[in-house]
């Protein structure tokens, strides 16, 4: 799976279960739920050290300490990456 590929399905995920405002989701939890796990470790891998220091689709880190929790900042910018990216937009947000 490309890499491209790897990010629109983990925010394909987020938009879904609309984890923005009060709702985070751990990284752990977001792989498990989002890609096969034979792409576990890249995506993982890409969450960390791709899309969290760019805040690719709006996508930031909450909480402090070891905790990996993620969340949306801004869903409406995260469907234009999808839309901008392949990605499938999730019904209801198109």
């Amino acid at each position: 799976m490309t890499e491209t590929n790897l990010k629109c399905k983990l925010i394909e995920t987020m938009v879904r279960k609309r984890v923005t405002g009060g709702k985070k989701v751990s990284v752990d939890t977001l792989v498990n739920h989002s890609v096969r796990d034979s792409d576990a470790g890249d995506a993982k891998q890409v969450i960390r050290d791709e899309m969290i220091p760019r805040r690719e689709a709006s996508i930031i880190q909450v909480g402090g300490g070891a905790r990996e929790n993620v969340q949306l900042a801004d869903i409406d910018e995260a469907v234009q990456f999808l839309k901008d990216n392949g990605g499938d937009v999730p019904f209801g947000f198109d």
